[in-house]
């Protein structure tokens, strides 16, 4: 990748604006012409730690170039990513040291995997402020990948040193599990989406794949210390309605505190020690808990791909490693069955609630106190 005069990766070291970020073993460097990009950077990746400046593993360069749409790297004919809502990234030059072009951000990108770096020339500083922490994400999530951990579509939070992970398939009501036992139970916020699960000799740990929170208006409404949330526009609807409402809101990492409760807070990993697959329906009356076979647990973890992937639906959590790949299929297959193993291990259980998050939240304490002591 060409950089014009006065644009690289000595200019942007030079500018003074950079960051690294650890999470377990894996570590990326930001280095970026724009404070902006390390604001979003910081802001986004809550649960990665920063460290001094080092030697790291992936160093990724960002900068601000106006022209780069007339680079003659900046093409749209070579195969097409698609790399998230209807944007799509174009590969100029395959393998290990590829080049893509984004026209729907002004970016181009050359990610050489040989040297681990990600050169990036950005035509507006609002693109800049996007990519910062999407690629610091990818690439400290294909190191994570790499070491062992895998994906699991699921919420987690802590109570009383416990780590509860709340697993399930899109519109089950993991979200509201984790609201309602953050508020009436406490503990520490986690993650409310994605989770980065590593089974080792050293046991089983979750790390969140950080993200911004997003919530339906039943689920918020339900929470009176959430209620504001709900945008104006949607107030008047029925319960029912606010609980079928498609849109949700997006609660950004500033705001987690708001989601705490008797001295909580962000937790950057946790050690599982139950996991909760919910089963909501606002229509509900009373809560139904039944434990779940082990059997039933590992079979289902591996079926779905620890909940990434929903035979029944043909739908999967998105998964995009178009830049920084992960390892191949066999070593994958490998972690996950070794993780879906260890979650068996753990105590499981279905609960089936209505709309009542605090009925909800005394069913999960009741399953924590049966437990007692570890």
């Amino acid at each position: 990748m060409t950089y014009p005069a006065g644009i690289g990766p000595a200019a942007v070291a030079a500018a003074g604006r950079a960051a690294t970020f650890r999470c377990g073993n894996a570590t990326v460097a930001l280095d970026t012409d724009s404070a902006q990009a390390l604001v979003e950077a910081r802001r986004v990746l809550y649960s990665y730690d920063e460290q001094p400046a080092g030697p790291t593993n992936w160093h990724i360069y960002l900068t601000l170039d106006p022209d780069v749409a007339n680079s003659a790297e900046a093409t749209t004919s070579g195969r097409r990513f698609d790399i998230g809502p209807q944007t799509y990234a174009y590969e100029r030059l395959p393998g290990p040291s590829g080049t893509f072009w984004v026209p729907d951000r002004g970016t181009l990108l050359h990610a050489d995997q040989t040297a681990r770096t990600i050169q990036v020339r950005c035509a507006t500083a609002d693109a800049i402020g996007l990519w910062a922490p999407r690629l610091v994400r990818q690439a400290m999530t294909g190191q994570l990948l790499a070491e062992g951990m895998v994906y699991a579509h699921a919420a987690a939070f802590t109570c009383t040193g416990r780590g509860i992970l709340i697993a399930g398939h899109r519109g089950r009501g993991k979200t509201t599990t984790l609201l309602a036992g953050l508020h009436h139970l406490g503990g520490d916020y986690v993650t409310n989406d994605r989770l980065m699960l590593h089974a080792s000799d050293n046991g089983l740990h979750g790390h969140p794949w950080p993200m911004p929170l997003r919530a339906g208006i039943g689920t918020l409404a339900a929470l009176p210390h959430l209620r504001h949330r709900v945008p104006a526009s949607q107030q008047a609807l029925t319960t029912d309605e606010k609980w079928t409402f498609p849109h949700k809101v997006v609660i950004e990492p500033d705001d987690f505190s708001d989601l705490l409760h008797r001295g909580g807070k962000v937790a950057t990993q946790m050690t599982p020690s139950m996991m909760i697959w919910p089963h909501l329906d606002p229509s509900r009356s009373e809560v139904r808990v039944e434990g779940v076979d082990p059997t039933e647990v590992h079979q289902t973890l591996l079926n779905t791909r620890m909940f990434m992937h929903d035979p029944e639906r043909g739908t999967s959590a998105h998964i995009n490693h178009w830049l920084v790949p992960g390892p191949p299929d066999e070593v994958t297959n490998a972690h996950l069955h070794r993780t879906a193993a260890a979650l068996a291990t753990l105590p499981c259980y279905r609960v089936h609630a209505g709309a009542d998050p605090a009925a909800l939240a005394d069913a999960i304490g009741a399953l924590l106190d049966a437990r007692k002591p570890l």
